[in-house]
């Protein structure tokens, strides 16, 4: 699990916007973070784009 200053993100599908996946990433590093993945889908059955909203992990 990510320690430290990370910031956590949300993919969610672009057709029927299902969390897909729930990730983190180091916000001090100056490195460019992808915004869209191609990801499967349950849902859709397919592998579909997979847009980033950053978000917050509730312990």
């Amino acid at each position: 699990m990510a320690h430290g200053k990370s910031q956590f993100c949300v993919w969610r599908c672009t057709k029927c916007n299902k969390v897909l996946k729930t990730t983190a990433y180091n916000k001090q590093n100056k490195e460019t973070i992808a915004t869209e993945l191609k990801m499967f889908c349950n849902s859709c059955r397919e592998q579909v784009p997979a847009k980033r909203k950053d978000a917050k992990k509730s312990s």
